[in-house]
């Protein structure tokens, strides 16, 4: 994996292991080699068998994106034709690639999001001067508003997280992962030095938080929470300047800050007031008989949203529960 510069977080076995201790998903890795002992192109892939909603081979499940891996642009048709036999093979209804990368260029997507990755060359004042006037005016704010910020890697401050998590995707209308995914990315990932949680505190009271994890040289932005009642304060600005700072002085090249609807403009513009270069971030669904695009849609919004929004927070958490092993 170290040869590979573009590597992330959701390359690593740590995340593999997080997504199938959580979800009972099975790795159905290819890799290509060429009569070495190392391989020179990977696509991950996790088998996700589901009574409700089917058998699919998906890279990867609950993971923004996650390219394949290669030097060689020749791979790309091998690595599809080895993805659509395991299909047939494993009878799956379809294989879905997130963002698979220059090796399998993709002439029509499925369904297309956004990508925002913030440089992180050049140090924080550098960072800080590529942010707009905006984000640099609610930064200040909230460093004179007399929040405190955590920097950790322990469950405990995850499961502080995991507290404003829940009420966080409550208000959005969408059930929360359950805590055993978040116990998971503790055990992978935060105590393995792949992760950390930042929290932002007014008194002592937490306010905002986000989870980072990273790899080799780049880190990602997987999950943010805030407090409605605080938003005065900006600590969302100052949970995400927090991260950008510390990767920055440890030498890190880029940031992701995750997939983004093309609809949200809200979360488009906060996410490149940051400084976050927006690019296209495709999904490409391939039915296993013949290869061909399926379309998708973008189900962040609809009628589940409003009933998420009025269930109790036990039963919205109950909800995730029986329902995030059957999503990807």
């Amino acid at each position: 994996m170290a040869r590979f510069p573009e590597a992330t977080i959701f390359h690593t076995r740590a995340w593999c292991r997080v997504l199938a201790d959580s979800y009972g998903h099975r790795p159905v890795y290819l890799l290509l080699r060429n009569n070495e002992p190392t391989w020179d192109a990977c696509l991950p892939v996790l088998e996700v068998r589901s009574p409700l909603t089917g058998r699919r081979g998906v890279s990867l499940p609950f993971t923004d994106f996650c390219p394949c891996l290669s030097r060689n642009p020749a791979h790309g048709p091998a690595l599809l034709t080895a993805l659509l036999r395991q299909a047939r093979l494993r009878h799956w209804r379809h294989a879905e690639l997130r963002q698979p990368g220059p090796v399998i260029p993709i002439s029509r997507p499925s369904l297309q999001y956004l990508a925002h990755t913030v440089d992180l060359s050049g140090g924080p004042e550098a960072m800080r001067a590529r942010m707009d006037s905006a984000a640099r005016r609610n930064l200040r704010k909230a460093e004179t508003s007399g929040l405190r910020v955590e920097i950790a890697t322990t469950e405990a401050a995850l499961a502080d997280y995991y507290k404003l998590h829940c009420l966080t995707r409550r208000r959005h209308g969408l059930p929360p992962q359950p805590w055993r995914f978040f116990q998971n990315i503790a055990r992978h990932l935060l105590q393995n030095d792949l992760g950390m949680v930042v929290l932002v505190r007014k008194d002592q009271t937490v306010v905002a938080g986000a989870v980072f994890l990273h790899f080799g040289r780049q880190a990602v932005y997987k999950f943010g929470a805030s407090d409605l009642a605080a938003q005065q304060w900006r600590p969302n600005n100052l949970a995400m300047w927090t991260a950008m700072r510390y990767y920055a002085l440890r030498d890190f090249s880029r940031l992701h800050l995750g997939r983004t609807s093309v609809a949200n403009e809200g979360l488009r513009r906060f996410k490149t007031g940051l400084g976050g270069r927006e690019e296209p971030l495709p999904v490409l669904c391939l039915e296993s008989a013949t290869g061909s695009t399926i379309p998708k849609s973008d189900r962040t919004e609809g009628f589940h949203t409003m009933i998420f929004r009025r269930l109790p927070l036990p039963c919205l958490r109950w909800a995730g529960q029986l329902l995030y092993p059957h999503m990807d």
